[in-house]
């Protein structure tokens, strides 16, 4: 069956990588143009969110959130996610309700429209070789932070193509929320996995179908987990762990 399916996989994927090239062509002049000035940020914001929406339609991807509206109601706060799958980027921009800055790795810069958000400032590249270059990030992002915006980001530093189980988390989230003594927000992106792999691997999963999303409690700045970097990130990690485990029990 696998095999059978393979030829309507490849023509989803090369179907999706199409409406994502047109879609963002479409929409780039509006990114230089409203990318720019005081209103940026919001501007940017639904930008991103038109796109994903844009995209969901035409791909046939329904988005499914649990606790929608669990998000903090003043910022600025942190967001965590788990990370196997390339449409968690996507459906990253679409359900957060504030202006935020997304960390992602610095392979970004060469994507095609998409890296308009890093060259004009709203996002954060990561670049992963460098300790001096890592830590310019962070402090970036601590600053975006100091400055009112949340941050996004994928704590297991990337995604295995060939492994969709979740990853050891890498620290710098949780050493922003503790040292800004901010909110942290878990998400789990359930089975995104399913309904889209890597780009690359134009024979693996793709396929149209719901993308089902929760969206964690906060865990504050007052919680015993932010007494330290480690404790936190166990928590955090352990309410993602728990919720992929619970999803594939069902």
């Amino acid at each position: 069956m696998k095999y059978l399916l393979s030829p309507l996989r490849l023509l989803y994927k090369v179907y999706f990588i199409v409406i994502f090239l047109i879609s963002g062509v479409l929409l780039y002049p509006f990114m230089l143009l409203l990318i720019r000035g005081k209103n940026k940020y919001r501007n940017a914001l639904k930008l991103k969110q038109v796109w994903s929406k844009v995209i969901c339609v035409f791909v046939l991807i329904k988005v499914q959130v649990d606790n929608a509206d669990g998000f903090p109601k003043e910022g600025p706060y942190v967001v965590c996610a788990n990370h196997a799958s390339y449409l968690d980027i996507l459906l990253m921009f679409l359900i957060l309700p504030d202006d935020f800055a997304f960390l992602g790795k610095a392979e970004v810069l060469k994507w095609p429209i998409i890296n308009v958000f890093f060259l004009k400032g709203i996002d954060i590249p990561v670049y992963r070789g460098s300790v001096k270059r890592a830590k310019e990030c962070l402090d970036l992002a601590d600053l975006a932070l100091k400055n009112g915006r949340s941050i996004a980001i994928f704590p297991e530093g990337g995604m295995d193509i060939n492994n969709h189980k979740l990853r050891r988390f890498k620290n710098g989230a949780f050493k922003l929320a503790i040292d800004n003594q901010v909110p942290l927000v878990p998400i789990t992106f359930l089975n995104n996995w399913r309904l889209f792999s890597d780009h690359m691997d134009l024979l693996g999963s793709g396929s149209p179908g719901i993308s089902k999303i929760k969206i964690h409690k906060a865990i504050g700045p007052d919680s015993e987990s932010y007494k330290d970097m480690v404790s936190l990130r166990e928590k955090t990690y352990s309410i993602i762990e728990s919720a992929l485990e619970e999803y594939g029990n069902r």
